[in-house]
């Protein structure tokens, strides 16, 4: 070891250290132990309170493709997306798009994607990483500070963990913590928006069936919601998720609605012709942030997931997004660890690898509320013949859908 790398008396050597015990950290903690490859996580959190997040998630074809060796979830905590239709509010224009689109023959069946509670993906990762040789989870505990040599990085952890040791020597330590430092990132894009969170009872929807709905004030999205099909009397009624994002003052107004004022600006907005609101549950709202870091990585520090990006809502990319950045890593750790060969000197093609990817999911998050949300007539004009364009050519289509499920592939 270089002269200048002398572990801390008591730290003690995890080859690869994450920082970050949610979704993206353990799935990053098993796609390397799959690869033969140690790892240690790191979670601020308790377990129970991690657990307790009620975000609804949506996890596209592919990254359940990407989950089932991983992991087993279990069906009953699942709602299949099996079509999406997309309009924009007062305009011409609407697609629909279905398995069909994705592949032909048997592989048709497979749903689009599917949605789940934080704490139903949580768990069964947490259990799955619990079982394995090769993850070593600690929780709380959060890395304090970061001290890089050249040929391992030293974190301090708070508290210490269960042998007492205050300090953690690795090969290299990846952010997977939502919310990490992002002193180096992108100036953040200030979308201005909150999203209205609710659960929705509705009629006239089809199985499996989401809506994502463009609006002036912000897109809207209608979710199939794990759980009983429904709760209403009214044949054909469902329980769908709603994630509705508007301008801070109209996300304060609407949440002080009456129940019966808030489905009747919900009906008009949705639309009749795409469903019937017929009640709404209570209401929440979360203040959306967005960042993108312009570097991936400093020497033996790397970030994944909301570490390197947070997306705005709109068509649900985030969570896909950030694991197949763990996907990547993952893989090229562990060519590197079967090879020999250090792991940190992966870090640079691990960030060019993803550069498509991950620009051309960033730039139509951001761009695409704020492009449906304009009231000029040439974008409403264009946004419309897009739409419609999607709709009558099923090879532009299925590009566009490819591109949701599995994204840009290096």
């Amino acid at each position: 070891m270089d002269a200048m790398d002398a572990t801390e008396p008591g730290a003690r050597r995890a080859p690869v250290l994450i920082a970050g015990g949610g979704p993206a950290g353990l799935a990053l903690g098993l796609m390397l132990a799959r690869r033969g490859v140690h790892s240690t996580v790191l979670d601020a959190r308790p377990l129970d309170t991690a657990r307790a997040d009620p975000r609804l998630l949506a996890l596209s074809r592919g990254t359940l493709q990407m989950l089932r060796p991983l992991v087993t979830l279990r069906p009953e905590t699942m709602a299949a997306i099996r079509s999406v239709i997309v309009s924009s509010a007062g305009e011409f224009g609407r697609v629909r798009i279905g398995t069909e689109d994705v592949a032909r023959g048997a592989a048709a069946d497979e749903p689009l994607g599917a949605t789940l509670r934080y704490g139903d993906l949580l768990l069964p990762l947490a259990q799955a990483c619990d079982a394995s040789a090769f993850v070593t989870v600690h929780r709380p505990c959060r890395v304090a500070a970061v001290r890089q040599q050249p040929q391992q990085i030293l974190a301090d952890i708070e508290p210490a963990d269960a042998d007492g040791r205050a300090a953690l020597a690795a090969s290299l330590l990846v952010h997977a913590e939502g919310g990490a430092d992002t002193r180096t990132a992108d100036a953040p894009a200030n979308f201005a928006q909150v999203a209205v969170l609710a659960d929705v009872t509705v009629d006239g929807v089809a199985p499996g069936c989401a809506h994502e709905r463009f609006t002036r004030d912000g897109p809207l999205a209608l979710l199939p919601a794990p759980g009983p099909a429904s709760t209403a009397s009214a044949a054909g009624a469902r329980n769908l998720s709603l994630v509705w994002c508007m301008p801070p003052a109209q996300a304060q107004r609407r949440l002080a609605l009456t129940d019966a004022d808030f489905v009747g600006e919900l009906q008009q907005t949705i639309g009749v012709h795409n469903a019937r609101v017929l009640r709404a549950g209570a209401r929440a709202s979360h203040a959306l942030q967005s960042h993108a870091r312009g570097t991936l990585h400093q020497h033996r520090v790397v970030w994944v997931g909301n570490a390197a990006q947070s997306l705005h809502p709109v068509a649900g990319q985030g969570l896909n997004l950030g694991l197949r950045d763990c996907a990547e890593l993952a893989g090229l750790i562990g060519q590197a660890v079967a090879d020999g060969r250090d792991p940190g000197t992966v870090l640079p093609d691990y960030a060019r690898r993803r550069r498509t990817d991950r620009t051309a999911l960033i730039t139509l998050t951001r761009n695409a509320p704020a492009l449906f949300a304009s009231r000029a007539a040439p974008l409403a004009l264009g946004r419309s013949l897009a739409l419609s364009a999607l709709s009558m050519i099923p090879e532009l289509r299925r590009e566009f859908v490819r591109l949701l499920m599995f994204g840009v592939r290096a």
